[in-house]
């Protein structure tokens, strides 16, 4: 095993430093964005610094399969390492990813908390949060939960952190079976909603205008004229890029009020944070006098299963819902029918 420091020449005699590092016979390379120019005057301390990197990656790879871990792993940020994994990560859900992260740093209330500072206890900590005091609805606490583990898994490969600290937590959504019955709002509620003061007015009317549109926070944050079109909404869900054009009912269109020019906002919720959102509709339920935890993935429920308790097919609200197949439409459709079975059974006895 090895680890050599080297130089490229580049153009106009600019050196950069890159590691030739041979180890399990293999040879690879790690490019530094270290740089010399002919007449750098931090030459030599920019050559230490190349030496340090080097020293430290060879103490990395003499450890391997060792309980020992190098000191500078052990000091490494959470967030430092967080940040450069969302900027390199490339798959379609690194906005759930970014989402999880945030959630942690609310939940442990620490922008300093080194990686190995991360212990079962820690993430313990954040499971119980997710589920209990993140304002989180159905699935997503397990979602944020599952992909802060590809965070960790990461930090493993690369030598941060020696095991994963979740290996012995089990996730279980106490809220998972009867999730959706407590978000969905009936169309009484909404009328005690309408009829109820709300602290903020643009929550109140982005809140029941994402009930009729199938539209959630992200959505309504950037919702702007040039997305209403003839009474009609085009824009695209910003989890997944699906579109979304729907037509918009009277009451819809009442809660857009005054137009003003394509570039501004509906809703003036660009400058207020999620907690204060939340605070909002928890006061405003409230003075409902409803018995529910809402937030505005609600909305999106509640939009799903009127639609179908209105006698709109399982295509045609998956079509609504900006959802690329009915296979995420079906919990609605279930939804509904235990609503339909609960009816039935309540129906007055007659004697015979």
């Amino acid at each position: 095993m090895s680890v050599k420091l080297r130089t490229k020449t580049l153009a106009k005699g600019i050196k950069r430093y890159y590691l030739d590092i041979y180890h399990n016979k293999e040879r690879s390379y790690e490019f530094l964005d270290i740089k010399i120019t002919p007449r750098d005057i931090k030459s030599k301390e920019k050559k230490r610094l190349a030496e340090n990197i080097r020293a430290n990656k060879e103490l990395e790879l003499i450890s391997l399969g060792t309980s020992y871990q190098p000191e500078h792993l052990k000091d490494l940020n959470f967030n430092v390492f967080a940040d450069n994994f969302i900027s390199n990560y490339k798959f379609k859900d690194v906005r759930i990813v970014a989402n999880a992260i945030t959630k942690f740093n609310e939940a442990t209330e620490n922008r300093k908390l080194k990686l190995s500072q991360i212990t079962p206890s820690v993430m313990e900590a954040y499971k119980t949060y997710l589920i209990h005091d993140a304002g989180l609805s159905g699935e997503t606490a397990h979602n944020y939960f599952t992909r802060f583990k590809k965070v960790l898994r990461s930090a493993k490969i690369k030598g941060y952190i020696k095991s994963m600290p979740t290996d012995e937590i089990r996730f279980s959504n106490p809220n998972k079976e009867d999730s959706l019955k407590k978000e969905v709002l009936t169309a009484e509620e909404l009328q005690l909603l309408a009829n109820a003061h709300c602290g903020n007015n643009d929550v109140k009317r982005a809140f029941l205008f994402c009930c009729y549109t199938s539209l959630g926070m992200a959505e309504i944050r950037s919702l702007r004229w040039k997305h209403i079109k003839s009474n009609r909404l085009e824009t695209n869900r910003a989890k997944t890029g699906q579109l979304i054009n729907n037509r918009l009912n009277s009451v819809a269109v009442s809660l857009l009020g005054e137009r003003k020019g394509k570039e501004d906002y509906i809703f003036n919720l660009q400058f207020i944070s999620d907690n204060a959102v939340n605070k909002n509709l928890r006061y405003w339920v409230k003075r409902a006098n409803i018995d529910k935890h809402l937030t505005f993935y609600c909305a999106r429920h509640t939009f799903a299963c009127l639609l179908l308790m209105n006698g709109a097919n399982l295509k045609t609200v998956a079509d609504a819902m900006g959802h690329s197949s009915t296979k995420s439409t079906l919990k609605y459709l279930n939804h509904v029918q235990k609503l339909q079975d609960s009816a039935i059974d309540n129906l007055p006895n007659i004697v015979l």
